[in-house]
């Protein structure tokens, strides 16, 4: 590599992509864990890579294998084969985004450390924007286009969003793709039995039931207000230790300001999964100059989705109050 000199022309663009490659590893990390639902989704261990494919395919079971069942000894099974799964299909999405750097700024920090640094806050600056962004994506009321990351609203929703058939599987027909939606409340009157009801439907039985809830400042501060002191906050498992948190029968419960208002969710992450394609993992391109600039830029991008496998195992309450 060549030395590095002061002056505006003598930004090292070797230095500065390898740099932006060295903060790579660290990126998905702090991005994902810097909202409560994405950290639980790290927790649940569903941030996966897949190789490749114009779209992200699911495999979704949806009924038993009728086969079975109990038996006389002269009985004769069923040899018929059992359609018990079918493939739900996901777009991928996009997030990009660029760091740049002037010739002035690479001037006055001479240096590779001194340039490595400046580099640091730009990434920083931009991972954190990043977050905002998916947390405004997750919490919208609906999801607007193919590019962007599905919303938690039309995931966990009875009906099917206004961009299509939510995985490619109509809901209407399939009612086994349909998560529980509530018409609420008033948390005073209404709200803590309807979040009690919907969470013993969705549960299976008491051995499934969602891990977490997700709802918005205003109707956090009234569930709050409706509990004695030692059910306040409380510690979650080690991960959690970072957000403060109440809880709703030993589940964390958490509030976005980017949630759509009135909003109560239920989620079971274990059937929600961050998908990214690797070739386009915090992928940086290489820095270029505008013809005439006076700075560099490097674009960074990320392939990537929100996918669900069952809609069923969560809920989600509507026009609830405080």
């Amino acid at each position: 590599m060549a030395g590095y000199a002061k002056g505006p022309g003598n930004v090292d663009n070797d230095l500065l992509a390898l740099t932006l490659e060295d903060y790579r590893p660290q990126l998905t990390e702090q991005w994902l864990s810097g909202i409560p639902f994405t950290k639980k989704i790290m927790e649940s261990q569903n941030v996966d890579q897949i190789t490749g494919g114009v779209s992200i395919n699911e495999m979704v079971e949806f009924q038993d294998n009728d086969t079975a069942g109990f038996v006389a000894s002269t009985d004769t099974l069923s040899t018929a084969i059992n359609q018990i799964a079918t493939q739900a299909h996901f777009e991928w999405g996009l997030l990009a985004g660029t760091v740049g750097i002037l010739d002035t700024e690479g001037a006055d920090n001479m240096g590779k450390n001194q340039l490595k640094n400046l580099l640091k806050t730009r990434v920083a600056n931009l991972t954190n924007t990043f977050k905002e962004q998916m947390e405004v994506a997750f919490g919208q009321s609906s999801t607007p286009n193919i590019n962007t990351f599905w919303s938690l609203i039309d995931i966990v929703d009875s009906g099917n969003p206004t961009l299509g058939n939510f995985g490619d599987i109509e809901r209407a027909a399939n009612t086994w793709w349909q998560a529980t939606e509530t018409g609420s409340g008033s948390m005073a009157t209404q709200g803590l039995e309807d979040i009690r009801t919907a969470y013993h439907t969705v549960s299976r039985g008491g051995i499934d039931p969602v891990n977490m809830h997700l709802t918005t400042q205003t109707l956090y501060t009234a569930y709050q207000a409706r509990l004695t002191p030692s059910e306040r906050l409380q510690q979650g498992q080690k991960g959690d230790l970072e957000f403060d948190h109440l809880t709703f029968m030993r589940k964390p419960v958490f509030f976005s300001e980017q949630l759509l208002s009135g909003v109560w969710l239920g989620l079971n992450t274990k059937y929600l999964r961050f998908r990214i394609n690797p070739a386009m993992h915090f992928k940086s391109q290489g820095f270029v100059r505008a013809p005439g600039g006076m700075s560099k830029s490097s674009v960074v991008q990320i392939r990537a989705n929100l996918t669900c496998n069952r809609p069923a195992s969560n809920f989600k309450l509507t026009g609830m109050t405080a």
